[in-house]
């Protein structure tokens, strides 16, 4: 992994990490050892010994486990004995203990009839000594032969039993008390065990809505429901001696709203930085006019209602920007006293994950969806499959005929995310190519996507992501009676397919 290497120095070259082209990871980012084991080196050690830490860190024995047994499989390595002695600890100490299941790693039962390893070394000395005396007393040409009589004790043997899951939903009322919900959970596994003796029974439970009053089970076939589940249940009769049941905090890992304002922040400063070399010496060349309009507007600080600026934390509210620092969450934060500890919040970029199987949209910040739109995509599979930069953030965009870009446009190149005056198109396949949403929807869209944010276009849009707070207002960031950008291209005519 080598940092970036260019003409001029960049104040953040010894944080990132060059793995293609121009991808880059940063080692602060909370994800950085998934990314590198995900694009650099699915096989690292390093990362696999780390993941492994923070599982185990989290409770979350079975990934602990299986990332500090993938850490051995290289050899030599660091971090080969170390991963050895936490395994020896979470397999001697972690029986019975809850653990959030891993359906992605099959559980195998394995059985060795193998000699200890010493007594084979004693065994295998004394064939030596023996075969050295053979030598003394008969010759050279009796030790070849000696020697080429010889066999092996023997080969000792290794049983694998794959062990199928069998994932199942369950309706349940999440307001009923925790030990009613356990008790169901316990005797539908110990039924589903009875039948399926030595299989990995799972039960999701999932919020009813008024569906399966009587708790009768369903096979789980989308795995996207998965993250709706607010508990789960695993068991494994040939296996476990208790029914693990794990309670899920279903807010965990949503971001606040400052933490949102925040972040759009760091995203425009990520961009601006990468396109100039430095940070700006002031927030107002974020909010430029045209086409240096990294953003529309610098947010509203909600807890005290301001956008203010100032360069050192005194927690009179707005925010603190320091351009001299080396991280963004350093850089750029609330200026509150409600949690003066902790007021420096993660950096989590904001992005665009577009599904073409579904015509879905969804804004998202780090992991916590904020906001998802339905759009029209290219007939004929017209719309590319993969990752774009935000080149140009237009208002009233000009093309080769009028309105033919809607209100607003978000520019990628040779596409573009756009407004369209034919709601009709939403949710079909018309477009030459480009992505449209309603105007109203792109209007919404808009400010919340600075310069260089990164739009993903897939097949499909699984992500399984936390759901947005209820909090989540757009208009609560606006601020009142500030300054906007001219954020129009003036002549310019746009040339995207449409």
């Amino acid at each position: 992994m080598n940092p970036i290497k260019g003409r001029f120095k960049n104040h953040l070259d010894e944080e990132m990490v060059h793995l293609h082209k121009n991808l880059y990871i940063n080692r602060s980012d909370p994800m950085y050892y998934e990314k590198v084991i995900r694009y650099l080196d699915p096989r690292s050690p390093e990362a696999h010994y780390k993941l492994g830490q923070k599982f185990e860190a989290k409770g979350i024995v079975d990934k602990a486990i299986f990332h500090y047994k993938e850490c051995r499989k290289t050899y030599p390595s660091p971090f080969y004995f170390a991963s050895a002695s936490a395994i020896r600890g979470l397999e001697g100490n972690g029986k019975g203990a809850e653990s959030l299941p891993v359906s992605d790693f099959p559980i195998i039962y394995k059985s060795s009839s193998t000699s200890p390893r010493l007594w084979k070394i004693i065994l295998f000395m004394i064939l030596l000594l023996s075969v050295f005396l053979w030598g003394l007393l008969w010759g050279k040409d009796s030790i070849t032969r000696t020697v080429s009589a010889f066999q092996l004790w023997g080969v000792g043997k290794e049983i694998t039993y794959e062990v199928v899951d069998m994932p199942y939903i369950i309706y349940l009322t999440k307001d009923k008390p925790h030990k009613e919900i356990e008790n169901d959970l316990y005797n539908k596994a110990l039924d589903l065990a009875k039948t399926n003796p030595g299989q990995n029974i799972w039960l999701y439970g999932i919020a009813s809505n008024g569906q399966n009053p009587d708790k009768k089970l369903v096979p789980l076939t989308d795995e996207t429901q998965k993250v709706k589940a607010f508990v789960v249940a695993q068991y494994n009769s040939a296996q476990d001696q208790t029914v693990k049941i794990r309670f899920i905090n279903t807010d965990f890992g949503k971001l606040t709203l400052a933490e949102a304002g925040a972040n759009l922040v760091r995203t425009a400063l990520e961009a601006y930085i990468s396109d100039n070399g430095t940070p700006p010496d002031k927030l107002d060349k974020l909010v430029a006019d045209y086409p240096q309009n990294y953003l529309s507007f610098i947010p509203q600080e909600i807890q005290s209602g301001s956008n203010q600026i100032v360069g050192k934390y005194d927690g009179d509210g707005g925010w603190v920007f320091d351009p001299l620092a080396k991280q963004y969450s350093d850089m750029f934060y609330p200026n509150t006293v409600e949690n003066p500890n902790s007021h420096r919040a993660n950096f989590e970029r904001y992005r665009v994950v577009v599904g073409k199987s579904d015509h879905s949209l969804q804004l998202l910040a780090g992991s916590t969806l904020l906001m998802e739109k339905q759009v029209g995509l290219g007939a004929d599979d017209a719309t590319p499959v993969g990752s774009f930069s935000v080149l140009d953030r237009v208002k009233e965009p000009q093309g080769k005929h009028p309105n033919v870009y809607g209100s607003s446009a978000l520019g990628m190149g040779a596409i573009a995310l756009h407004g369209t005056n034919d709601p009709a198109s939403i949710g079909s396949n018309l477009s030459l190519g480009c992505i449209r949403m309603t105007n109203a929807d792109i209007e919404e869209l808009y400010p919340f996507i600075p310069k260089g944010t990164v739009v993903f276009i897939r097949d499909n849009n699984h992500t399984g992501l936390t759901a947005a707070t209820a909090q989540w207002n757009p208009q609560v960031f606006v601020p009142l009676g500030t300054r906007l950008p001219n954020e129009s291209a003036k002549n310019k005519v746009f040339h995207w397919l449409g």
